[in-house]
């Protein structure tokens, strides 16, 4: 039996296709499910992003990962692999929010997660009974997970040569614009350490590589648990990033054990700097009041991280823009992103702005850049969309580099320099730098 997985790109508003020679980091998802494939079946995978899709061979069943982002580009793979007679299963976060959205366009759909159906997927499709939707029935418990076979990729295509690997699923937090606690159950689930770091080891041995980020929602949602996890870790001699949330840095215990445990790049939602706003979207791990002092204890121990932003929530206006640059600037954060708040179909946030007529393009949901696909209270769309660009613009021009990393040179030069100095060429082209990634 032979198959395909298929990894989607993404479009720009306009519908226009998103297509590069490399891309920054190699996802999980492919690698994952060819790990749970069994290893009598061959698998092939496509990066849509990084070269055609082999419309022209034969397989046997085509396997379709979607995000809200990439599903519209997914689905024309689909239609066309179909044309030819070849039937095709989708799956991912999009696909289990709306399934029957994608079986318009599929033979057939996975919902939720993909351990407990996935062999049955194949059994059928190798037979010519593929049913038009598998359920998973209720959530795996992180026990005795596959190991993602990164060897079928060209590391060669990825610019930083960093290895996925998880630890968790879900996030203890139920934040309203997110759709991870929707499609996890609002639960939280945690692997055998144990499993992680024979994993860790095996794909340290396979690539060569000794870099790895975790690509878990939210890596310091159990204390206790974090803590085991970075003591493990400290003989394995490697390097790594992740995401957790700002009031990890309350910790210094766990953020003393992650800087020994090879920890160089921390990714944080921190949202917005305006009480009234965090509070809109429930976001109770983010005391706005506290965050200088919480960052603070990053710098101090030398551990490197990136800022998330999102514009356009409820208690925001337009000296919010300023106000933000005025805070990176003041702490000499040594990256950050900024965003429109997207709403996804299926999540709090959504329900609610739908419910009370405000979103005004909820096809922008699907597309790479800055729309804004709602009325913000206090600005109009294209507002906030300007807004954006310019925190962008102004975070990421060369006085805001030198007074950042430069003035007087600090720990952060070395890692975020070139990043900077990389972001602002693409911002200065009003390319999001997210979507390199």
């Amino acid at each position: 039996m032979r198959i395909l997985l298929v990894q989607p790109t993404t479009y720009y508003w306009g519908k226009k296709a998103l297509h590069s020679k490399t891309r920054w980091l190699l996802g999980l998802t492919l690698p994952y499910i060819a790990g749970l494939t069994p290893r009598h079946v061959t698998v092939e995978i496509a990066d849509d992003r990084l070269g055609p899709i082999p419309f022209h061979r034969h397989y046997d069943l085509v396997g379709i990962t979607a995000t809200c982002a990439t599903a519209d580009r997914g689905y024309e793979i689909a239609q066309e692999f179909r044309q030819r007679g070849i039937p095709v299963v989708m799956g991912g976060f999009h696909i289990t929010l709306h399934p029957e959205e994608a079986l318009e366009h599929c033979d057939a759909v996975v919902v939720g997660e993909a351990e407990s159906v996935w062999e049955q997927v194949l059994e059928d499709a190798r037979l010519k009974r593929l049913k038009p939707r598998y359920q998973a029935q209720g959530f795996h418990d992180m026990a005795g997970l596959p190991r993602p076979r990164v060897e079928l990729m060209n590391l060669r295509r990825y610019r930083v040569k960093i290895i996925p690997t998880q630890t968790s699923r879900g996030c203890p937090y139920h934040c309203s614009f997110c759709e991870v606690p929707i499609v996890y159950g609002h639960t939280y689930r945690r692997r055998p350490i144990g499993e992680v770091l024979d994993e860790i080891k095996t794909l340290v041995k396979v690539t060569s590589l000794r870099r790895i980020y975790f690509v878990d929602d939210n890596l310091t949602g159990h204390r206790d648990y974090a803590k085991e996890l970075f003591k493990g870790l400290q003989p394995l001699n490697i390097r790594w990033s992740c995401l957790w949330t700002i009031n990890t840095s309350r910790d210094v215990e766990l953020l003393d054990l992650a800087k020994k445990a090879g920890c160089y790049h921390i990714n944080i939602g921190i949202e917005n700097v305006c009480p009234e706003s965090i509070n809109s979207i429930a976001k109770v791990q983010n005391p706005v009041e506290e965050y200088e002092w919480l960052l603070a204890r990053l710098r101090e121990r030398g551990l490197f991280y990136s800022l998330n932003f999102m514009f356009g929530l409820d208690g925001d206006t337009m000296a919010l823009f300023d106000k933000t640059l005025e805070f990176v600037e003041r702490i000499k954060a040594p990256m950050a992103f900024f965003n429109s708040i997207t709403p996804r179909r299926g999540t709090p946030l959504w329900e609610q702005l739908s419910q009370e007529g405000r979103v005004h393009k909820p096809e922008a949901e699907k597309y790479l850049g800055m729309v804004c696909n709602f009325l913000p209270k206090h600005m109009t769309p294209e507002q906030c969309e300007a807004g954006v660009w310019r925190c962008f613009q102004q975070f990421y021009s060369y006085p805001s580099i030198f007074r950042r990393l430069l003035a007087p040179p600090n720990g952060y030069i070395f890692q975020g320099l070139p990043s900077n100095l990389y972001f602002h060429f693409v911002v200065n082209k009003r390319i999001d730098p997210v979507d390199f990634y």
